[in-house]
């Protein structure tokens, strides 16, 4: 199957904040502490203006998965010795769960791979929640690297990842930009 992914615009926050209070709540039925807090509507409006958030949608047109990619380095995880401009940044990569086992997830994390070669940077980088061991063996059975795990007081997130840009596992669905 192959899925369309497009710009997400301020009109498509209320999707994306769907999918992720379903993420969220998921998560927790998990017994996660992942996201435990309410979506930071002002960040997701933000990317949604700057034209960095995506949506993915399935054959019919149903959103299913969302992914932010930009080149915001968070200062307090990336410092000048990993040369935050060269890379680009993924966060709150969401897939539905009706998309489970689809490999859906796999499929964007390539397609932001291809982003990042195309934009002529070396990574593509994330951070994860650092108590989320399940989240870092899914990234790096995909080929990413773990940079390192910071703990910081006030964040929840702090395992750092990358991958080369271009990088591909070829294991998901196609995935096409519109």
């Amino acid at each position: 199957m192959t899925y369309r992914i497009r710009r997400a615009g301020l009109a498509d926050v209320p999707v994306v904040l769907d999918l992720v209070t379903g993420a969220t709540a998921w998560l927790a039925m998990r017994g996660s502490d992942q996201w435990q807090y309410s979506p930071r509507v002002d960040r997701i409006e933000g990317s949604a203006a700057a034209g960095e958030l995506w949506l993915v949608d399935d054959a019919v047109g149903q959103p299913i998965a969302t992914v932010t990619v930009d080149r915001n380095a968070d200062p307090e995880f990336w410092d000048e010795n990993d040369v935050p401009g060269d890379a680009l940044y993924l966060h709150r990569l969401v897939v539905d769960r009706v998309a489970a086992g689809r490999h859906l997830g796999v499929a964007v994390l390539d397609w932001a791979s291809r982003r990042a070669a195309a934009a002529g940077v070396r990574w593509l980088r994330l951070d994860a929640w650092a108590s989320n061991t399940d989240l870092h063996r899914y990234y790096t059975d995909q080929g990413w690297i773990h940079v390192r795990t910071l703990t910081l007081p006030h964040r929840g997130s702090g395992a750092l990842f990358q991958r080369p840009a271009g990088e591909q596992t070829g294991s998901g669905p196609e995935i096409v930009e519109k």
